[in-house]
């Protein structure tokens, strides 16, 4: 058995390699836009569960604020409420806390699209939200909510290219100031971040 050579001319050859750099750069391109794509929409599923993330907050505070302004006012009357009776109603409607906002903030999504700054601040005020969910702390549990809010539409603009991430991080610090200017926190210790 004789095995016949073939010659194949340059201008073949030239061929076949831009034939395979054609086709190589053809299946780069297309890998590079799968993954663009596949970032793109995990985005967008990220800001979907920030928005579900600040509705629960929304929700949360909501219901909070109107709980304690109830309890403010059941202090106020004390014919119809004894100290025994409002410990009574304060127990069987405690402070609600955003257990579902812990569920979507650990989701592996959010944890790797989310800033490293949004994702130890809400950690932190997690933290914070556990210990302090109660009737004693209730302006400062309501401060923390707001900052909450706040710092996941600063995020959902950052993921939306609005903003930058030392924007981020200084609208942010600019505005909490605001919102600790509106609620009365002293001799509250919390759990800050780096």
């Amino acid at each position: 058995m004789k095995i016949k050579l073939i010659r194949i001319s340059k201008n073949e050859w030239i061929s076949f390699i831009l034939t395979l750099i054609a086709t190589l750069a053809g299946v780069l391109i297309a890998i590079w836009l799968t993954n663009s794509g596949i970032r793109n929409k995990e985005k967008e599923d990220t800001i979907k569960l920030l928005h579900t993330a600040k509705l629960i907050l929304a929700n949360t505070s909501e219901y909070s604020n109107n709980l304690n302004k109830t309890i403010l006012e059941f202090e106020q009357d004390t014919v119809n409420y004894t100290k025994e009776k409002l410990e009574s109603v304060k127990a069987n409607n405690p402070i609600p806390y955003p257990d579902l906002l812990e569920t979507i903030i650990s989701n592996e999504l959010i944890s790797k699209n989310v800033s490293e700054y949004s994702h130890n601040s809400i950690y932190n005020n997690l933290i914070n939200l556990r210990k302090l969910s109660q009737y004693e702390t209730a302006e400062y549990y309501l401060k923390l909510l707001e900052e909450m809010m706040l710092n996941l539409d600063l995020e959902i603009e950052l993921l939306k290219d609005e903003i930058d991430i030392n924007e981020l991080e200084s609208i942010f610090e600019l505005e909490k100031k605001l919102i600790e200017d509106k609620y009365s926190t002293k001799n509250i210790v919390v759990i800050k971040g780096d």
